[in-house]
């Protein structure tokens, strides 16, 4: 606003270039008459057209007949399948409760997670299926029924609940002990020596007070070598060619030379 009064005070009435100049604020109005009533509507057919046109050219699966279902109704919680002290005295048998339990759900549906909730004491496990009639046909089967001496009770998740039990200090020193005397295991050990004692056997063993032959790597002198060394000095060669055995011939041509 005040760049406006000075404008105007200093531009207006000014000359350059030998013009004079006319300032003044400007004003912004409509050029003709403008009747918004008049303006043209779009068809709403034509909406409808467009948008089933939009439809029809997409590549998004059609959704399925029925009303959709929440996605904590795919995942069935199942209790009373175990004891926290089970996993205690036998550390692998959380896998094998897991497998068992992936093998038995895939009977009716694609199995997508299995959980085991180790510390919970109602003995929770919890199965994701891909469909939630998939999870229904699951519970319909396996409520009431029994597994390992125990009767089971299944029923689809609330979709709040959390399972999950944290573990005291006091829990996990615990858990650890177990831990390393289960990898300390008398018997795993009897069976590492017991290897040992077998790979030993089948090396040979020799005879107490008698010790290997010791190699001599430097190589001894062939005695046909030697003989054929002799035979180029002429020495131990009688007249016929043959090699002579007495050691007196050797002086005998040199008593002939004196």
């Amino acid at each position: 606003r005040e760049s406006v009064q000075l404008a105007l005070r200093l531009l207006d009435e000014a000359e350059i270039r030998g013009y004079k100049l006319h300032v003044e604020v400007a004003k912004f109005q409509l050029k003709g008459e403008y009747d918004a009533s008049k303006k043209k509507k779009k068809c709403k057919d034509y909406k409808k057209k467009l948008s089933q046109q939009q439809k029809q050219l997409d590549w998004r699966p059609e959704k399925k007949d029925g009303a959709t279902r929440m996605r904590h109704e795919r995942i069935v919680i199942i209790r009373n399948m175990f004891h926290p002290k089970d996993f205690e005295e036998d550390p692998l048998l959380l896998n094998e409760i897991r497998e068992d339990l992936r093998t038995e759900c895939e009977k009716f549906g694609q199995v997508k997670k299995v959980l085991i909730f180790d510390r919970h004491p109602d003995g929770i496990a919890s199965v994701s299926f891909k469909e939630a009639a998939e999870a229904d046909l699951c519970k319909l089967t396996l409520n009431g029924r029994w597994f390992g001496g125990r009767q089971l009770s299944a029923e689809t998740w609330d979709g709040v609940t959390d399972y999950q039990v944290e573990e005291t200090a006091r829990e996990r020193e615990e858990r650890l002990k177990v831990w390393e005397s289960f990898l300390g295991d008398p018997d795993a050990k009897e069976q590492q020596t017991t290897s040992d004692s077998d790979s030993a056997s089948s090396s040979v063993k020799l005879p107490e007070g008698k010790q290997p032959p010791e190699v001599n790597d430097t190589p001894k002198e062939d005695a046909n070598d030697e003989a054929h060394k002799r035979e180029n000095n002429g020495e131990g060669i009688n007249e016929d060619g043959a090699p002579s055995t007495d050691s007196s011939l050797a002086g005998s041509d040199g008593e002939a030379d004196t």
